[in-house]
């Protein structure tokens, strides 16, 4: 069972969300809790992680942008979905890294849709994995956990949480073998994994481990469909 929590200060809304949640899902895969305040929540989470967090934008001890940084801090890999009353909270945050961000008025499709695709990858977290394979090897490595994949000589090289991984595969091999929504070519060379993506700007990606990337001439505008595709859909 996945646990999710809601902060809400609209207990209508806070409630509407969880019947959303319970009638849809069902009762035995989500274990739903509400809190009004960051306070609440950040105070639950001494004791206990969860699994999704469904965030409103605008709460009175704060706002869900700082609710969202405080929990990455405290967390690894968290879902975070911002619900928002105004479309135009939805470019912000992007340095947070949300999964989705959900309007409010008419929720009800794009949160489930929101829950099934990563019910998807909760499932499929095994699953979702790359076969690196090197001299007379092979290492399964977890799409989650690749920073970027860079060109040396005829192999490419996996950054990972874990380190550098050495893979027999050309680059050009290796990106047809990878979800186009998750991966983009950032320069010639290098594949860059857009939910380690800190910030784009002046030419450069910044990823989350503090390493920069430059941006190839002709790439800068896919890369940034594919980032605003994510804060919409949450395909990552």
């Amino acid at each position: 069972m996945y646990r999710i929590a809601i902060v809400d200060d609209d207990l209508f809304i806070g409630g509407h969300v969880k019947d959303i949640i319970e009638e849809s899902m069902g009762g035995e895969l989500f274990q739903t809790e509400y809190f009004s305040t960051a306070g609440q929540l950040l105070s639950e989470m001494e004791e206990e992680r969860f699994t999704i967090y469904i965030l409103d934008i605008e709460i009175p001890d704060g706002n869900g942008i700082e609710l969202a940084e405080q929990i990455r801090k405290k967390q690894d890999k968290p879902y975070i979905l911002f619900l928002t009353a105004y479309e135009k909270y939805a470019l912000h945050g992007y340095e947070v890294r949300p999964y989705h961000y959900i309007i409010k008025e008419n929720m009800q499709e794009k949160l489930v849709q929101t829950l099934k695709q990563i019910c998807r990858e909760l499932g499929a977290d095994v699953k979702g994995q790359y076969l690196v394979k090197s001299a007379g090897a092979f290492e399964k490595v977890a799409l989650r956990e690749i920073y970027y994949i860079y060109k040396e000589q005829k192999n490419s090289i996996f950054v990972t949480r874990s380190g550098k991984k050495t893979n027999r595969e050309s680059l050009k091999e290796v990106f047809s073998k990878l979800p186009k929504e998750q991966f983009v070519i950032a320069e010639r060379g290098y594949i860059v994994n857009l939910l380690h993506v800190d910030k784009m700007e002046k030419g450069m990606l910044t990823m989350e481990n503090g390493e920069q990337i430059k941006i190839g001439r002709g790439h800068s505008r896919e890369i940034m469909q594919k980032m605003c595709s994510y804060m919409e859909r949450g395909t990552v």
